[in-house]
């Protein structure tokens, strides 16, 4: 059964402070002859949920209950259930995971306003891992607190909930540019090297989403109409050149001091653009070592 926790005056914005997990007071309605009846587990609320990561996944770890969300922006609620709520956190975090669930509200709610501005609040924890107890202490929540961000009110009933197409349409449309630049959960933000090299392993061999592809005909000449009208502006043909390009070295040679470096460019084509020739002229000099009008010298060091 479930540890009832009900709390009979129920305030969202009055809690205990312990550094920054908060007890919420709780008490029990389960009566003296129950055999359930025992000392509660009071409810947790981390106030900072990007912040307190670590500590939700880790407390929370094979654990049944309620739980909600609680957005300090706005102040509109979340409340949901689950038979193992660290599992149900993890998708939390996962910004794929609410991007394919984008119908609900709470997973806009999370992008949009980003991890930071909303705190977790375990309401209750149950003992027994069963989805009637589950559903029903989460309608007693609904019924108490109306959480905002719960598009159906009858507790249990978005496990076989879906939309129609048409509601679908009209949601994919209203997204549509909502979560970029600044208003993407991610902006600012910079990956760690282990998090780029993690993300570099899934795409390796055959995690890549287009191992063992081969694009048809019109496929590649879709890719090429669409290479031919491309144009790279001047910072990105540099960035192409110095990544492609092999490095070239231009010495003049004065009478006194011997050869003088006078620049430096990316590739042999940008040096010949320099002294009006080629690029496969100053490779040429470059190979061979001899000097140019008897006056440059061309080298890759």
């Amino acid at each position: 059964m479930c540890r009832f926790n009900s709390v009979l005056r129920f305030n969202r914005s009055i809690y205990h402070q312990n550094k920054n997990v908060y007890i919420l007071r709780t008490y029990t309605t389960l009566s003296n002859n129950t055999s359930d009846n025992h000392t509660s587990e009071v409810a947790k609320t981390y106030e900072n949920v990007f912040d307190m990561k670590k500590d939700i996944l880790k407390d929370n770890k094979g654990k049944s209950g309620i739980y909600m969300l609680t957005n300090k922006l706005t102040k509109d609620i979340y409340i949901g259930q689950s038979t193992d709520l660290s599992n149900r956190f993890i998708n939390y975090f996962n910004l794929s995971y609410l991007k394919s669930k984008d119908s609900f509200i709470i997973s806009r709610a999370l992008i949009k306003y980003g991890y930071s501005n909303f705190s977790l609040t375990i309401l209750e924890y149950c003992g027994a891992k069963l989805l009637s107890d589950l559903t029903i202490r989460e309608q007693y929540y609904f019924d108490k607190l109306n959480p905002e961000y719960n598009i159906l009110k009858i507790a249990g009933s978005s496990l076989n909930f879906k939309h129609s197409e048409e509601t679908k349409t009209k949601i994919s449309k209203s997204l549509k540019g909502v979560y970029v630049k600044e208003n993407s959960a991610l902006y600012g933000r910079i990956h760690s090297e282990e998090t780029k090299e993690l993300m570099s392993l899934k795409k390796i061999g055959d995690l890549n989403p287009l191992f063992g592809k081969i694009h048809n005909e019109q496929t590649k000449e879709l890719m090429r109409q669409k290479a031919l009208g491309r144009k790279h502006s001047e910072d990105t043909k540099l960035k192409m050149s110095t990544a492609h390009g092999n490095p070239v070295h231009i010495y003049e040679k004065y009478s006194s001091e011997g050869f003088k470096l006078i620049g430096s460019f990316v590739s042999a084509r940008r040096a010949g653009k320099f002294l009006d020739i080629s690029g496969s002229t100053v490779i040429r000099y470059m190979q061979s070592g001899a000097i140019f009008k008897d006056r440059y010298k061309f080298s890759s060091k």
